[in-house]
Formats: structure tokens, sequence, C-alpha cells
């Protein structure tokens, strides 16, 4: 398969993952544990800096063009739910993923892969947690804390995404040299 045509189809199936991955979730609070964010993770891996962000982007914007691929919907009124900063947040970590396996895949090293879909994962926080804390001061007109915001937005969530890490640090090695393997035909 010609490399255009092969990204592309990566594209949509990670696009698709995406969408299904919005589906399988756990609601605890305001913003609910889902699958999306370890298939982001795998865009960045499986796809590069580029297209991963792009793939990303675009499933942001078909959700906000009105196709129901967010986790409660979609549609442009997203934007003023609590969780858009997470949605925000995934073409920058795609982005991060596929900069840093780029680095680490010279060297193999399981723990760099960790530390990279950390930094991933970490990037998500950073941008959903702070769209919270807007969301909620600037929307909700309360007084939150940044503590609580962290309590509401990240802390119930740690555990599932340092399996979802551990998980992907597993399935991105063998992964890569299928792909790679794929390439050479």
């Amino acid at each position: 398969m010609k490399t255009r045509t092969r990204t592309m189809v990566l594209m949509a199936l990670t696009i698709a993952l995406t969408s299904a991955g919005a589906y399988i979730r756990i609601p605890i609070g305001p913003v609910p544990v889902t699958l999306q964010t370890f298939f982001v993770l795998l865009s960045g891996a499986v796809l590069g800096p580029g297209s991963g962000a792009i793939a990303m982007a675009m499933y942001v914007f078909l959700g906000l063009a009105g196709l129901p691929i967010f986790s409660s919907g979609g549609g442009p009124q997203y934007i003023l739910s609590p969780t858009f900063g997470f949605l925000l947040s995934f073409p920058a970590a795609s982005a991060i993923v596929g900069y840093g396996l780029k680095w680490s895949r010279a060297r193999g090293s399981r723990v760099a892969i960790v530390a990279i879909l950390l930094m991933g994962t970490g990037v998500i926080y950073l941008i959903g947690v702070s769209y919270l804390a807007g969301y909620l001061h600037w929307v909700q007109q309360k007084e939150v804390s940044l503590g609580a915001v962290i309590m509401m937005g990240m802390a119930p969530f740690l555990p599932g995404d340092l399996a979802k890490v551990a998980i992907a640090s597993w399935i991105i090695p063998p992964l890569l040299r299928s792909l790679d393997q794929t390439r050479k035909r």
C-alpha cells in the first residue's frame, strides 16, 4: 500500500477507534473515564507527530460538526462542556507521543516509552484540568480551588490512565514492528 494511502487509512482507523473508545466509559463525576485517551496515545505512536495530531484534530472537528463521537454526543455546544478541554488536548498529546517515540525508537527502551506516554497523558491533564477550572469559574461561576479541581478532574482518573499507559507500553513495540514490516512490502 502506498504511504499516503496507508497513512490516510491509519488516520481513519485511529479516529474510528477514538470514537468507539468514547462510548466505553465509566461515569464518575463531571468527566467520565473512557478509552479515548488510550487511542489518542496510540495515534501518536502509530501515525507519528504530524499525522497523529491531524487525526485527533479531525476527531475533535467531526465531533463539533455534530457527529455523536464524544462520550456525551457531539455538536458545537460541546465547547461549553466541562470535558471539552480534554478533547482539545488530544492533538497535542498525540504529537508529544509521536515526537517522543521518534526519539525512543532508536533506543528501544520500554522505560522511555512509558515516560513518553506519561508526558502525553500529562498534556491531556494539563489542558483538560485547566479548561475544567475555567469552566467552573466562568461558566458555572463557582469559586473552586485548584486542589479541588485536580481532585475532580484528575485524581479519580490516575489509576485508569496509569493502566492505559502500562498496556500501551506493551502494545506499542510489537505494533510498530508490525507496521514497519508492512511498510517494507
